[in-house]
């Protein structure tokens, strides 16, 4: 954060693109390359390793940050991202994308082993301590 402070200049609006990680232990210090550990030459994809789901990681690296950016009173900064839906969650920790996503709630397949299926969403620990978050703000 000390490196975006230098950036900081009256009547010059600072804004944060995007910030967030996914939700697994550990996926914070990989940063922008979190995503990396789905092995996509296998049919269907898989994670890599023994990866433990953790919604809490990334709904509190999530609010931290933000935390962060609100004290340099910054001119917005958005969380990515929302949904992504190429990531399904799923039961099978193996088959679970959605551990390698940014987004803030998971998207489930109607039917998941039908590739034509429907989807909806779910929210994630991160999407309603955002939420929290935007509330104590605008309150």
């Amino acid at each position: 954060m000390r490196d975006l402070r230098q950036h900081l200049r009256p009547g010059k609006p600072l804004a944060i693109m995007e910030f967030g990680t996914c939700a697994f232990e550990g996926a914070p210090a990989q940063g922008g390359m979190a995503w990396d550990v789905v092995d996509y030459d296998k049919n269907p994809p898989e994670i890599k390793g023994d990866l433990v789901r953790s919604e809490r990681t990334q709904a509190e690296y999530l609010t931290d940050v933000l935390g962060a950016f609100e004290s340099m009173n910054l001119y917005s900064a958005l969380a990515y991202t929302f949904v992504s839906p190429d990531a399904p969650h799923r039961a099978k920790r193996r088959l679970d994308l959605d551990l390698a996503s940014y987004a803030i709630v998971k998207p489930i397949k109607d039917r998941p082993n039908d590739p034509a299926s429907g989807w909806h969403w779910e929210p994630k620990a991160a999407f309603h301590a955002l939420a929290r978050a935007y509330g104590r703000a605008s309150g």
